[in-house]
């Protein structure tokens, strides 16, 4: 809804708490509460209002979203009980929140801007999750397998957020709960690739909760699985972020992390790290693993991902469904779902172009964030 349709409101909004600020100022009101709730809330009125603006907008205070990141991140890597198990690499993990007051724009719903804080705590989370195997193993000097260059590089391991987008569907009530269901979606040579669907809570009801076991699935008795709903009925927004890992200025591989993390199956003889070429002569993973896009453009551009990644999902049947989480899990199955979600990833790499589209010769104006 524009902003000019929602003048009225926004207007109404003001004038009422206009409203209630001037009649909380009259003596004869506050000599009414000063009778009832006693002389120091009467006193206090503008304090007890900043107190509980503060409590509704808790997520927004001063220094609020570093202890939000921080607690995904430590009690992932270090207090989470339950070992995710490969089969389960692509299901999703659910953070939920709610849309305060502050986070809301001039048209009374989540301002765009605040969408990227929430898919923050998410990812935080997610990848959390993901790492805390593989990095502890590699910084500790688990390195067997990896190129002489990898382990002669100075540096610690870790891993640094490249890109993120943000697809706005629907918009987001004030003080309306949500929760950011956030998965893997593939990897590539130098990119792991993260999708986030911020979704109305309670909406989707999870069978149950693999890191949680002990959590009953949200379904009540007797309802019955609908395997045709359309899920994106109840999708507020889709983000898809990459990250990549580092040693040093070197680039790894991320699936040497992912199976430093145990969250791949076993790799079949001969298998070299993505992209993987339909040649025989297929690289070996010690001789992929330093390699990046700006060492060896012509494996790892998007158009030779595209045709790689069109080539290999011929050797798979169409699969749309998701995949089936059981013990027969296989490096098929591993690969058939990296390469269909890679199928989209690609395109968001394309849009890494955009940099050379800076024009510099004529400009509009200039003008300050203040005045």
């Amino acid at each position: 809804m524009s902003a000019a349709s929602r003048l009225p409101a926004i207007a109404g909004t003001v004038t009422l708490g206009a409203l209630i600020a001037t009649v909380t100022a009259l003596p004869s009101v506050r000599d009414y509460l000063a009778r009832y709730l006693g002389t120091a809330v009467s006193n206090n009125m503008w304090r007890i209002a900043a107190v509980a603006f503060a409590l509704v907008n808790l997520k927004n205070l001063p220094g609020f979203w570093h202890i939000r990141v921080l607690r995904g991140i430590i009690y992932q890597l270090y207090l989470q009980p339950t070992v995710q198990q490969p089969k389960h690499l692509f299901a999703p993990l659910i953070t939920s929140s709610r849309n305060s007051l502050y986070d809301c724009d001039y048209n009374l719903h989540k301002s765009n801007s605040t969408y990227f804080a929430d898919l923050d705590i998410a990812r935080a989370h997610t990848v959390g999750c993901l790492i805390r195997t593989g990095l502890a193993r590699l910084n500790r000097g688990d390195e067997e397998g990896l190129a002489s260059q990898t382990r002669a590089t100075k540096g610690k391991y870790f891993l640094a957020l490249g890109a993120v987008s943000c697809f706005f569907q629907r918009q987001i009530e004030p003080l309306q709960e949500f929760e950011i269901y956030t998965r893997v979606l593939s990897w590539d040579r130098k990119w792991l690739y993260l999708v986030s669907h911020i979704v109305k809570k309670g909406a989707i009801k999870p069978d149950s909760y693999v890191l949680q076991p002990w959590k009953k699935s949200k379904r009540r008795p007797g309802e019955v699985k609908k395997e045709d709903e359309d899920l994106s009925k109840h999708v507020f927004a889709t983000s898809v972020a990459r990250y990549v890992f580092k040693k040093g200025r070197l680039t790894i591989n991320p699936e040497i992390v992912l199976e430093r993390s145990r969250l791949l199956p076993a790799r079949p003889e001969g298998m070299g790290l993505p992209p993987r070429e339909e040649s025989s002569n297929e690289a070996t993973p010690a001789e992929t693993a330093t390699a990046t896009p700006a060492v060896n453009g012509k494996l790892t551009s998007p158009e030779t991902v595209a045709t790689e990644v069109s080539s290999r999902l011929g050797e798979f049947a169409a699969h749309q469904e998701p995949l089936e989480s059981d013990e027969s899990w296989t490096w098929d199955d591993m690969e058939k779902e990296r390469l269909r979600g890679l199928k989209l990833a690609v395109h968001f790499d394309k849009l890494g172009a955009v940099h050379n589209e800076l024009k510099a010769d004529e400009a509009l104006g200039q003008y300050g964030d203040y005045w």
